[in-house]
């Protein structure tokens, strides 16, 4: 199965390279770091210090910080009317940014939060015995010790 999987991201990999291949690097670049700095940062902050973050609420700033921060990149200065544009010759632009960082990263924070919060309200009152055990262990997984 991992073989496959290889596979096929290889092959959407190969394919999508072949069609931004002349596309302005720094957009890319741009639309990569706002990605993971919407996604993939409060996520990373959230599961290492607070202790209400759950699955939901991860499943929620993944998704919902990727999806502002593409489709404000789509709606940007970065992507049409500017000669510096992916598409230079059109005017499409409703977001007046050329990073999307400014609003993506609120969103995938808040994303997180609302996720979370709604998660809690469908689990049982009674978690004592997990709030026991993390607190024992707190202290190592801030450390990274084993």
């Amino acid at each position: 199965m991992a073989v496959w999987t290889s596979v096929a991201v290889g092959t959407v990999a190969i394919g999508l390279s072949t069609l931004v291949q002349s596309w302005n690097v720094g957009v890319l670049t741009t639309l990569a770091i706002c990605i993971g700095a919407s996604a993939v940062a409060p996520a990373l902050t959230y599961s290492l210090f607070w202790r209400g973050f759950t699955r939901t609420g991860l499943l929620a700033t993944l998704y919902g910080g990727a999806a502002c921060a593409l489709l404000l990149m789509a709606l940007s200065k970065a992507v049409s009317g500017t000669p510096a544009a992916v598409f230079p010759n059109d005017d499409f632009h409703l977001f007046p940014m050329q990073s999307t960082g400014l609003v993506s990263i609120p969103f995938g924070c808040l994303a997180g939060w609302l996720g979370s919060r709604w998660d809690h309200r469908r689990r049982p009152a009674d978690n004592r015995e997990n709030e026991r055990l993390y607190e024992e262990s707190e202290a190592r997984l801030l450390a990274a010790a084993e």
